[in-house]
């Protein structure tokens, strides 16, 4: 059904053809008219829509951290949405500051005017990042405690937040410098970064293959252009890019009761942009006519297991184990609401539907938003075996006579899901 060759084909083009895909790039645009001339291919039904973002746009970025007496240079990485120093360096003391417990702190003002090593990536809780900013830190050192690496990884500050709250230079270091800093006792840092953020747009490439029914209903697929700084993301996500391309093949070689619509998000990496715009754009559509999205993200892990995060009913979920166990297919479920994938802003809307991903270790990926991240690393066959019995159980609910009566998302994460929406997302 689905073909590894090609699969491993369009993978090879999007990363090193095009190479890093960062968004509101010229190369995440390049990717996005790719990807639009190859849905064309298969279905005549294909746009692409356009929405503002902040491109990152760092063109030289430099940490030296006091040891000893002496300053010595390390590599760090800006986030997406963090400011920069604007070419001017800052310099401040060194404190230490440990993100999963010492949030629990009532005063916060000792981090005043000091380079902050966050150790931990993630500020999830709305309450937690107004205090940080409120206590206004010079800049934050966020370490990636989910990966022991020796280089710095990539991420993003959540862009509501920034919006609300403000920021500062917010910079990812190595776990293992980190360490360093701790064990010699590291007095003082200093910062320097020319570049930072700019106005930019990005891009959702939509194919559709429209339902034979005379009031359709639609299943999404989806997956995502961008890729982090300095990473060409095979698996986050190309993989994701590819098999949207194998479904449109796929999917369109015979006519169906209901609407396929498949999605290539732009600008995930600063938290599902490409998703949520698109979502606000089709609420009144994706309300009338959802009934299930299937999105692909970080799925072609050569060695691994499968990782679904899902949000559907109790029901719905057990069809999908019948569905995939019959297909020797087993995978471990998130039944949490995570924000963080663009199956989200989806469920908001109350379309039930997973996130497929294949992890390799136990926080994820080894590779994760690190130049490692390629072709490789990677199964095309593996993949293909997964892109076909997804595409399988979207035939199933494309064909359907009753697809109107499919179950919905879990009713005892709604509130969960609304308050995650408003938080991270900034709501409607």
């Amino acid at each position: 059904m689905i073909c590894a060759e090609n699969l491993r084909n369009d993978i090879t083009y999007l990363t090193e053809t095009i190479g890093i895909r960062l968004a509101g790039s010229p190369e995440e645009k390049r990717a996005a008219e790719y990807l639009c001339d190859r849905f064309l291919e298969y279905t005549p039904h294909c746009t692409i829509e356009e929405f503002p973002i902040m491109q990152r746009v760092v063109e030289q970025e430099t940490l030296e951290i006091e040891l000893d007496g002496k300053w010595i240079s390390f590599p760090a990485s800006l986030l997406n949405s963090a400011p920069s120093t604007a070419g001017k360096p800052v310099e401040a003391d060194l404190v230490f500051f440990n993100a999963h417990t010492d949030y629990q702190r009532a005063d916060f003002s000792y981090l005043h005017g000091k380079a902050v090593i966050h150790y931990g990536i993630h500020i999830k809780r709305e309450e937690d990042y107004r205090r940080l900013m409120e206590a206004e830190p010079a800049f934050l050192l966020m370490v990636d405690t989910r990966y022991t690496s020796s280089a710095p990884l990539a991420d993003g500050l959540f862009p509501a937040y920034v919006k609300k709250y403000g920021a500062v230079p917010t910079m990812d270091v190595a776990f293992f410098d980190a360490w360093k800093w701790c064990a010699e006792k590291a007095t003082r840092a200093r910062l320097t970064v020319t570049g930072g953020v700019k106005e930019s747009v990005s891009y959702n490439v939509i194919a559709e293959i429209p339902g034979t029914d005379p009031e359709p209903l639609c299943i999404y697929g989806g997956g995502h252009i961008d890729s982090q700084a300095y990473s060409v993301g095979a698996d986050d996500n190309a993989t994701g890019c590819a098999v949207m391309l194998e479904m449109a093949r796929v999917l369109s070689e015979k006519p169906h009761r209901h609407t396929i619509r498949l999605i290539t998000f732009g600008s995930e990496e600063q938290l599902s942009v490409g998703s949520s715009q698109y979502v606000r754009r089709h609420r009144d559509e994706i309300e009338k006519q959802g009934k299930f999205m299937c999105n692909f993200d970080s799925c072609g892990s050569l060695v691994g297991w499968d990782f679904f995060i899902m949000n559907a009913d109790l029901a719905l979920r057990d069809r999908l184990i019948t569905h995939y166990n019959t297909r020797d297919i087993y995978y471990e479920s998130m039944l949490q609401p995570d924000p963080t994938n663009d199956l989200f802003p989806f469920t908001v809307l109350g379309v039930p539907g997973f996130t497929v991903m294949r992890r390799n270790c136990e926080s994820g990926k080894f590779y994760h938003h690190t130049p490692m991240d390629t072709l490789d690393k990677l199964s095309p066959e593996a993949l293909a075996k997964r892109a076909s019995a997804a595409a399988e159980w979207i035939t199933e609910l494309a064909d359907s006579a009753d697809l109107r009566d499919l179950p919905g998302t879990d009713p005892s994460v709604a509130e969960t899901v609304q308050l995650l929406w408003n938080t991270t997302y900034g709501g409607w």
